[in-house]
């Protein structure tokens, strides 16, 4: 198996799942139109396809996009900023690295930055948190960072942490922090207006009865309102599960070989299921940094991480690592 070839297949999915989001948004926006707006002597679908058109002025199918453009705007200038948020994290350069770990952790960062041609060296956090793990966020030079905990610079020696490091490094060169937060921006608006537009259905919904496109719209307005949250979570966790694939495949492109990134798993699942490590406070910052880490306990279609059986075949299987 090519790893340019699982990039290229997890790259088809990533935009599958966002133009998902992206119909589902607007739906849930021309419904409310419908719900609000509807032109009594027409259908559903027909008063959808009006307002879709600009037939009939789209008043809140404008007002979704325009949260979800203002939210992107806000997040794209603060977002990467959650990740250090609820955590006792040190900015390590060269005149704070204190150990020949650091040194070398350092380092390592620098030459995959020049291996992967990303033009700047990200910035290296090191977390006082002893369960081993690491994460990235960003996607420029003015806000890429990578975090380390630790508790993963005591268990791996230096190719294993290479592959790590080169594993989240992937996750910059291919804008994962970016997708996620701008999926989560989409999902937070759709179910946020879902939610209100059930709220005005299930107050209004004895009104107009002689609007039948209206009253169909808040029906199906109100089912949404159950059955979105379920759709927008297992959407989102899938894509989180692919980025996961990418990111391996990043590490054995940026490494050359495949067996350290396997070590590595092996040691950080092995270490994690040995120890009882205590949960961070339910921050902001702990979620972004939950769904971020290299290692999280995946077996489901709620899991935001394959599990390490099906990330250690897929290694496994990757071929061609230096053509």
């Amino acid at each position: 198996m090519d790893f340019r070839a699982i990039i290229k297949k997890n790259n088809q999915r990533t935009k599958l799942v966002i133009a998902t989001y992206i119909f589902i948004m607007l739906i849930v926006g021309l419904l409310g139109d419908v719900a609000l707006f509807a032109h009594p002597k027409l259908s559903l679908l027909q008063n959808m396809q009006k307002f879709a058109t600009f037939q009939f002025i789209p008043y809140v199918t404008m007002v979704v996009m325009g949260c979800t453009i203002i939210g992107i705007f806000i997040i794209s200038k603060f977002g990467h900023k959650m990740m250090l948020s609820g955590v006792n994290a040190q900015l390590l350069t060269e005149e704070t690295a204190r150990t020949s770990v650091e040194r070398q952790l350092l380092n390592i960062v620098e030459e995959l930055s020049l291996s992967a041609s990303l033009g700047y060296i990200p910035k290296l956090y090191i977390m006082h948190n002893d369960a081993p793990n690491a994460f990235a966020a960003g996607w420029n030079k003015n806000n890429a960072i990578l975090g380390v905990t630790a508790g993963l610079l005591r268990i791996l020696n230096r190719q294993e942490l290479q592959a790590v490091m080169a594993h989240e490094v992937g996750h910059i060169i291919h804008n994962d922090s970016k997708l996620t937060l701008y999926v989560g921006i989409l999902a937070n608006v759709i179910l946020t207006f879902t939610n209100i537009f059930a709220r005005i259905a299930f107050y209004m919904g004895r009104g107009n009865s002689n609007n039948k496109a209206a009253q169909n719209a808040r029906i199906i307005l109100l089912v949404l309102n159950f059955v979105l949250p379920i759709i927008t979570q297992v959407l989102y966790f899938y894509l989180s599960r692919t980025r996961e694939y990418m990111a391996d495949a990043a590490a054995v492109k940026l490494t050359g070989e495949n067996q350290a990134m396997i070590d590595a798993l092996k040691k950080i699942s092995g270490d994690h299921q040995t120890n009882e490590y205590e949960s961070e406070s339910k921050s902001t910052g702990e979620s972004y940094r939950s769904a971020a880490y290299i290692f999280n306990k995946g077996d489901s279609i709620f899991s935001t991480h394959p599990t390490i059986e099906n990330r250690i075949n897929n290694l496994l299987g990757y071929q061609n690592f230096n053509k």
